[in-house]
């Protein structure tokens, strides 16, 4: 077991071997998840785009990258 201590601000300080056992760097994100009383810490993990295309099942292709920039400069000039 690792221990470490909560400040007067509510921070603490994840211990050396926690952050070596979770591949944790400077600046990166955690999650706190409550469990049954307990705080579980988790690195978040952001998952690339091109790793989710297809998961919800759409009937229409991803429409690539061109496409998707004209989409969004057509929705901005609609609404401004």
């Amino acid at each position: 077991m690792v221990k470490s201590r909560l400040s007067s601000k509510g921070q603490i300080t994840v211990p050396k071997p926690v952050r070596e056992a979770l591949g944790l760097a400077p600046g990166e994100e955690v999650v706190f998840e409550l469990r049954q009383g307990e705080a579980v810490l988790r690195p978040r993990r952001r998952v690339p785009l091109e790793d989710l295309l297809g998961r919800l099942g759409g009937k229409r292709p991803f429409p690539g990258e061109e496409e998707e920039t004209q989409a969004r400069e057509a929705a901005w000039a609609r609404e401004g």
